[in-house]
């Protein structure tokens, strides 16, 4: 039996998406989708909700496409799947991160036409703007 890991997720950006470069030219964006989670007090018999931060990362063409059509408060839907990493921050600190890998990005809302970008290949394209390896999400 193999594992399954997939999660499914449609909220709206936290912040606008921040797009950067590996040293190698891949493009990776980072954003966060705002989740609405509801459900019924049991003591108080009233509707209760909570928002959770979702961070997403998406990689290749998909990530430049993210940055140049989604900005805070637009509505997506992501398909993708959960990954925790770790890292160390600029104190020495070490922290841990569950985040979504995008497999898709479905842009929603109010854009006259909807748009779906699946996860190509690295473009094997010029280093634009380089991230140093200790800031690339993985």
């Amino acid at each position: 039996m193999s594992d399954l890991n997939r999660v499914l997720l449609t909220g709206r950006l936290a912040a606008d998406p921040e797009l950067r470069y590996t040293q190698s030219g891949r493009a990776v964006v980072n954003f966060r989708i705002a989740v609405n989670r509801r459900w019924l007090n049991q003591e108080t018999g009233q509707w209760s909700e909570e928002v959770d931060f979702v961070p997403i990362v998406a990689w290749g063409k998909q990530a430049e496409m993210c940055a140049t059509y989604l900005q805070k408060g637009r509505l997506v839907a992501v398909d993708g799947r959960l990954r925790f990493r770790s890292f160390e921050t600029q104190d020495g600190e070490r922290r841990r991160i569950a985040e979504v890998v995008a497999q898709s990005v479905h842009f929603l809302g109010p854009k006259p036409q909807a748009a779906e970008f699946e996860v190509e290949p690295p473009d094997s394209g010029p280093d634009t703007t380089p991230v140093p390896e200790e800031e690339v999400p993985f």
